[in-house]
């Protein structure tokens, strides 16, 4: 892509909002591209249609299709391609009601993981996002970030083993830091919450959630109920899945408890993760 078939977009003030990440928006065709400049220097359409034949398609089991996983530049990174849940999504997969691209939802959730970055948050490394228009009224979109290393997912590794209390309460103190900055969640499940073999533990999948205005906090439960609906719904299908009442108390303990001095890991923790290769 040249320079003359690129046109720079003016940043709105939301894009202002973010402070150690520097983007830009590009127009091609009927595509806009967000760019972490950081890490591309300039727009690559190309990056949103990575071949299946040199990548690694994974189900997010709980979420709404499929990511694909892809190396560039020495970066691995991962591919989302939005795609609608539930019985709708049916009908309408991967189309939505154009508002304005800065109501995209491809755009709130790059926007939102910068601003999240800016906190400390312990959340993906945005990369670039594309939305293209598909209609007067529709849009279809995709988000590229960067792949957090050697991480599982707390669903596949409670197939495998049995994490202890401490590890439990290391995660309802996470989530307890993001509600301290009124993030907002809204499909928090075991599939959504990567630890590391490195004792990390992150959050991942933000499509439609937001920062909540101070006041009413009704959505915090609201999270932490999902993700209990979420752990109990993998004990009832899965034959082997790590999980009982005392690993849920461990993790409110910790939520409502955030500064106790209880270590995050023990040595029997993350054996599983810490085998692989």
């Amino acid at each position: 892509m040249t320079a003359k078939q690129v046109n720079v977009i003016a940043l709105t003030p939301a894009i202002g909002k973010n402070k150690h990440m520097h983007y830009k928006q590009y127009k091609q065709g009927s595509a806009v591209i967000l760019v972490n400049q950081d890490v591309l220097s300039e727009p690559r359409s190309a990056l949103f249609d990575v071949e299946q034949g040199r990548s690694v398609a994974a189900d997010n089991t709980e979420g709404r299709g499929t990511v694909i996983f892809f190396e560039h530049q020495g970066l691995t990174l991962v591919l989302k391609k939005y795609h609608r849940g539930g019985l709708f999504g049916r009908l309408v997969r991967d189309s939505y009601l154009y508002t304005g691209m800065e109501h995209s939802r491809m755009w709130r959730e790059f926007l939102l993981l910068g601003q999240m970055r800016d906190l400390g948050l312990p959340v993906p490394r945005p990369i670039a996002t594309r939305c293209t228009r598909t209609g007067l009224f529709t849009y279809q979109g995709e988000m590229i970030t960067e792949c957090i290393h050697e991480a599982i997912t707390l669903a596949e590794l409670l197939c495998q083993e049995a994490l202890p209390e401490a590890t439990w309460e290391a995660i309802g103190r996470m989530i307890q830091r993001f509600h301290q900055h009124h993030i907002d969640h809204t499909d928090l499940n075991a599939s959504n919450i990567l630890l590391t073999r490195t004792d990390q533990i992150y959050l991942i999948d933000f499509d439609k959630c937001a920062i909540r205005p101070s006041g009413r906090s009704t959505w915090q439960r609201g999270n932490l109920s999902r993700l209990h609906r979420s752990l109990n719904k993998w004990l009832r299908r899965q034959a082997e899945f790590n999980f009982e009442p005392r690993h849920w108390q461990a993790l409110e303990r910790g939520y409502h408890h955030p500064n106790t001095k209880t270590p995050s890991s023990s040595g029997a923790r993350l054996n599983s993760l810490r085998s692989l290769p």
